[in-house]
């Protein structure tokens, strides 16, 4: 394995300013603004987790071992399921003390999610994908291996495409020796969000199901064809998921 293997990403992904440039472009107005909508967000996200009806058909005792051991993970799910898995995560472990970190985008939107993943009592690092990657995931890195915080990683986040996985959650795993927890839900009743993963929000006093996978190993040592092989099987491992969920509960049509 590579001395620090995050640097076969750093052409695609750049690297990162102290601070993301979303923060240093907003104004005190515009970051009011921004805390303001994520504790309204997090005000109609809480009440309805207090209506719906929730049900984990498989997996809780890999989320219970998670809240006794506090061992980290890096927990992953699909994009357009990112806030009430958020606040399913909260529910089950953040507000137990179980310590989790966050890599959130350094867009606009990324600042929205981070204050909201504040609120909810985790840590956030900045960087995705398409800015700040290398950095993030040094970050990341720090995080589960010197704090042993465990870590969540949204694979198609954050422009997509829906439901492919990028490399960076097997990477992470891969460099601090930690299993991936992927998980799903689904839900009888819902909104979905005009954006482009058109995002699920359970409606109020619906039925939700959940399904936590069996924890996925990623071996130390890899090549580029085979990291290739394990992001492939992460992919399909979340997308396997995501039709267990539906198949126990209802459809979702994003």
């Amino acid at each position: 394995m590579p001395r620090q293997p995050w640097r076969r990403f750093q052409t695609s992904w750049g690297s990162s300013p102290a601070l993301p440039d979303a923060v240093k472009i907003l104004s005190r107005y515009q970051h009011f603004q921004q805390w303001i909508a994520a504790l309204l967000i997090r005000g109609v996200v809480h009440l309805i987790g207090a209506t719906v009806r929730l049900r984990v058909v498989r997996g809780g005792d890999h989320l219970e071992a998670l809240r006794t051991t506090r061992e980290p993970m890096v927990l992953s799910f699909w994009h357009n399921r990112a806030v009430f898995c958020a606040y399913f995560i909260y529910r089950r472990l953040l507000r137990h003390g179980v310590p989790i970190t966050i890599l959130v985008s350094q867009s606009r939107d990324g600042e929205l999610g981070a204050k909201l993943a504040r609120m909810w009592r985790a840590g956030v690092v900045r960087g995705s994908a398409s800015r700040g990657g290398a950095a993030g995931l040094r970050k990341m890195y720090r995080a589960v291996s010197r704090q042993k915080m465990s870590a969540i990683t949204i694979p198609d986040g954050p422009r997509g495409p829906l439901y492919q996985a990028k490399p960076g959650a097997v990477v992470l795993a891969q460099m601090c020796g930690v299993p991936i927890l992927p998980m799903a839900f689904s839900a009888d009743r819902y909104w979905t969000v005009r954006s482009w993963d058109r995002l699920v929000i359970p409606k109020p006093f619906a039925r939700v199901v959940f399904v936590v996978g069996d924890p996925v190993e990623i071996p130390r040592e890899l090549s580029s064809e085979e990291l290739e092989s394990e992001r492939k099987r992460l992919e399909t491992t979340l997308n396997d998921l995501v039709a267990e969920a539906e198949a126990a509960g209802s459809p979702i049509k994003p």
